[in-house]
């Protein structure tokens, strides 16, 4: 019984390190994908990154449209520490 509970202590541990050291853009591009058909969600298309460059010239801006956004998958996502990483990966100043 110990051997087991040891066993699933570990994998817990490698994922929750795993979920963690994905940061930035790497975290948004699950459902944001970088080129090619949109992610469906819902019946409606996610912005590409593409998109999200053009419609989004500055990280202020940015910032503030995931904070506010409605979809409650993003309520994941709307911490300062995500999002100013996902700004600077993406080039927004």
């Amino acid at each position: 019984m110990k051997r087991i509970v040891s066993i699933v202590l570990a994998l817990v541990m490698v994922m929750v390190f795993a979920t963690v050291s994905m940061a930035g853009w790497d975290k948004c591009k699950g459902c944001h994908v970088d080129t090619g058909k949109p992610f469906e969600m819902g019946g409606k298309p996610v912005l590409t990154k593409a998109a999200l460059l053009k419609k989004f010239k500055t990280a202020a801006d940015f910032k503030k449209a995931a904070k506010n956004a409605q979809n409650p998958i993003m309520n994941a996502f709307k911490g300062d520490a995500d999002l100013d990483a996902s700004a600077k990966d993406l080039g927004l100043k």
